[in-house]
């Protein structure tokens, strides 16, 4: 079994990397923003149990190194691997997915063979078909019964790797990745049936960053940036506010799959139980798109599970806007959607458990209530 190097050159996306040399140096210091709507009424949310339409919970495939994006040689088949980017699936999709896609095609193959059902696994697929590439996407379970299925999917790519293990190599292709990706959703913005929408977040911290780093991709993908320490949401020492991405999956993986369809990927309900059975595959080029069964299938060690409980609330209409702030034991998040108010904030490092954790359940909805009754004197 030999290893080939990823190959980075892409159409359309070089001048992803221009930004690379800012993944890790520190931010001149920045007088802090006025706050220009810090002090309007907000509406509160409304958490409480007798609200809640449904939970579930979901594994986030997390490598501490970070995803693997690379090229595999087993004999005369090629298995391009797209996996492990942890909570951060969805954001990233059009960034690795793209890239995964022209990888597969640089190795000659017209017929290509997708293993994965979720995000990654539909985005490869669409790419490649939309390239005029004969796909065939083999997985276990299908949309819409993935983990993408459950994500929060706020447009935010963070706590995908381990800072003091991932290496500066990784860092600056995370950088361009992340770029990338968000260029590659900016299209379906507002588009119907889609559920990609911009929404105005806070992220609020009980204490002044100092030094600050700039957001996921840098500041500039971020419109409407403000950083905030006085009359901040929630009343908390600081606070950054600005314009992001709310990707809703329950809409956008069904139309996801559609235009797979449409472009002529062809879908096959199908479990694999050993790399043998994946080599079997007629197919030539394969993109693993597998998650967290790439540990199984090819030996990924480094694969950890990272459970998240999500509670859905009934809609608040009025409620437009996302936070993320500090509560007991993790951080709370909570994301408007249409069908809903989706409640989060549990991550479970090496918890295999689907089961609905009661604990985790209550934390999150006394702690989101506890900050809705802060904003009323905030």
């Amino acid at each position: 079994m030999t290893r080939i190097s990823r190959r980075t050159a892409l159409a359309g996306f070089g001048a992803a990397s221009l930004a690379a040399a800012c993944v890790s140096a520190p931010l001149p210091p920045q007088a802090p923003a006025p706050a220009a709507d810090a002090a309007r009424p907000f509406a509160p949310v409304h958490s409480r149990r007798d609200r809640i339409t449904r939970t579930v919970v979901g594994l986030r495939p997390f490598r501490p190194q970070g995803f693997r994006l690379e090229a595999e040689r087993f004999g005369e088949k090629t298995v391009i691997h797209n996996y492990g980017h942890g909570g951060c699936g969805v954001t990233l999709s059009w960034g690795t997915s793209h890239r995964a896609a022209v990888m597969a095609a640089e190795t000659g193959a017209e017929d290509i063979a997708i293993l994965g059902g979720g995000v990654m696994g539909l985005t490869s697929a669409l790419v490649l078909a939309r390239r005029g590439h004969t796909v065939t996407v083999h997985a276990d379970v299908m949309h819409p019964n993935t983990t993408s299925n459950i994500a929060g999917a706020l447009w935010l790519p963070s706590s995908l790797y381990d800072r003091g293990v991932a290496s500066e190599d990784f860092l600056r292709l995370n950088w361009q990745v992340t770029r990338e990706a968000h260029r590659g959703f900016l299209p379906f913005v507002n588009r119907p049936g889609y559920g990609v929408s911009w929404v105005r977040h806070s992220e609020v911290s009980n204490r002044v960053r100092d030094p600050r780093y700039q957001l996921p991709g840098g500041d500039d993908l971020y419109p409407g940036l403000e950083i905030l320490t006085r009359e901040t949401r929630f009343g908390f020492a600081y606070e950054e506010r600005y314009h992001t991405l709310m990707i809703d999956p329950d809409y956008y993986l069904d139309q996801l799959m559609k235009d797979a369809q449409l472009a002529g990927a062809r879908f096959i309900a199908r479990r694999f139980d050993s790399l043998d059975e994946v080599l079997a595959l007629p197919q030539r080029t394969i993109v693993n798109c597998t998650g967290l069964g790439a540990a199984k299938l090819f030996g990924d060690e480094t694969l950890i599970p990272i459970r998240g409980q999500l509670s859905h609330l009934l809609p608040q209409p009025e409620v437009n806007y996302s936070y993320t702030a500090p509560g007991h034991g993790s951080a709370l998040y909570m994301f408007p959607r249409q069908t809903g108010l989706i409640l989060g904030g549990s991550h479970g490092r090496g918890d295999y458990s689907l089961d609905p954790s009661e604990d985790d359940l209550t934390r999150m909805i006394d702690g989101h209530a506890a900050l809705a009754q802060r904003a009323a004197f905030s």
